[in-house]
């Protein structure tokens, strides 16, 4: 009976449950080129010292790092944390755990955040190849929802010879018919690359979908 009641936070002779559920909440308070600033709140946790553990993910680079800082929270259970060293444009998630600085261990993590997510905005934009040579490729991205629009377009570039996976990014103004031309260059010859891109408008927070993937070879 008394392990039912201190489970379920009853008391008995004076002696009260306490709650150790500490699993933050966690949302995008502010987002500059190359950071963003999350704000984390754990109510059970009001003016105490703790340690926050941030699961960094960059999406486009399929790499992960763990940040750790030790900070007091608000009497409301809240503080702000700033992430430097993002690569601009990148698509990143975060999820956070907290303890207090006295404690073994961690609590859960949070639900996931995103900044620049993929499939926030339905620009379907379509890509084809149009030239190529020994070093470079020439693509032609269309998205017609966005004619006449400047727009960020980011490419991602797999070397189908070595996985290596990396992402360019590039300012363009579409046509009145929503096209524009961008070339991939410094690519190492005779090599199969695989190509897709995502587009917003340069004031978006987030991405469209990806386009249709494409495959070019470079010349000898």
């Amino acid at each position: 009976m008394i392990i039912f009641a201190l489970a379920f936070g009853f008391s008995f002779g004076g002696v009260q449950a306490v709650s150790n559920d500490y699993t933050p909440t966690v949302k995008i308070k502010k987002i500059k080129s190359t950071s963003a600033t999350l704000q984390i709140t754990s109510t059970n946790l009001k003016r105490k010292d703790v340690k926050i553990k941030i699961k960094v993910e960059n999406i486009d680079a399929d790499s992960d790092d763990i940040k750790v800082f030790e900070k007091k929270l608000s009497k409301n259970g809240k503080v702000d944390i700033k992430i430097d060293g993002l690569t601009k444009y990148n698509e990143y998630s975060f999820k956070v755990a907290v303890k207090k600085s006295s404690d073994g261990d961690y609590s859960d993590y949070s639900d996931e955040v995103k900044i620049n997510a993929q499939g926030t905005f339905d620009y379907n934009p379509t890509l084809s190849i149009k030239d190529e040579n020994s070093s470079l490729v020439i693509l032609n991205v269309t998205s017609t929802k966005l004619k006449k629009k400047k727009v960020i377009i980011k490419v991602r570039v797999k070397n189908e010879d070595t996985d290596k996976v990396e992402t360019r990014t590039f300012t363009k103004t579409l046509s009145k018919s929503g096209k524009a031309e961008i070339t991939i260059d410094n690519l190492s010859k005779n090599t199969k690359y695989k190509f897709k891109v995502v587009v917003r408008k340069s004031k978006d927070k987030g991405f469209s979908e990806y386009s249709n993937e494409e495959t070019a070879e470079t010349e000898n």
